[in-house]
């Protein structure tokens, strides 16, 4: 399994490299300290299964980046590992296309317990975002959602694709298909992270 690690900060990545290869000591880390290295190892390595990403890079904003590599190689889940711990930051990333927003202030204990959610197929959503804006409307909008929705909404949170849900839910593919449209619907949202983080805020 290969991991980028996408930092101008040599001292930083190589503290990731220890952190991953306690995570797992298969795992084969992979260093850019540029966004153009990084996308270009991103379109080179055909077996890089995660890159975790600066939100402040040099020669390029770590989401302007990853929107580049998601436009090459849309396979690739993209982490934002960075230092701000800004709410707006978060909601751009994830809105963007992250499948997760990991701060640097976080223990090492945790980055590993996201990293490991997001290489299952989940999105990781750090807890701030979790807490704030529990605003009603949302909290409603569950009312509206039927049984069977949102036990498929609760298998998306799980970072379950559309197949595996079918499959635990004995439903066909092009049903869960069409709960999942009915859920964008209900929930005002226009992808999975969106869905994921309205899920959170109503406490599902």
């Amino acid at each position: 399994m290969n991991i980028l690690i996408v930092d101008d900060h040599a001292l930083f990545r190589q503290g990731m490299t220890y952190i991953l290869n306690e995570m797992n000591p298969d795992v084969i880390t992979l260093e850019a300290s540029t966004s153009k290295q990084a996308i270009q190892i991103a379109q080179d390595d055909p077996n890089l299964s995660l890159i975790l990403m600066d939100l402040s890079m040099p020669d390029m904003d770590g989401i302007d980046t990853m929107r580049v590599i998601q436009s090459k190689v849309p396979t690739i889940p993209i982490v934002m590992l960075t230092a701000s711990e800004s709410l707006l930051d978060m909601k751009q990333a994830l809105d963007s296309g992250a499948m997760g927003y990991i701060a640097k202030s976080v223990t090492a204990s945790i980055m590993i317990s996201a990293i490991k959610l997001v290489l299952s197929g989940g999105i990781y959503i750090p807890s701030a975002m979790v807490r704030v804006n529990q605003n009603a409307d949302i909290d409603r909008s569950q009312h509206y959602l039927t049984p069977r929705q949102t036990d498929v909404l609760r298998l998306l949170l799980d970072g379950q694709s559309n197949k595996q849900a079918a499959r635990n839910l004995n439903l066909s593919e092009s049903t869960v298909k069409s709960h999942i449209a009915a859920i964008f619907k209900v929930l005002n949202v226009a992808n999975r992270t969106q869905a994921a983080l309205a899920a959170k805020k109503a406490g599902l």
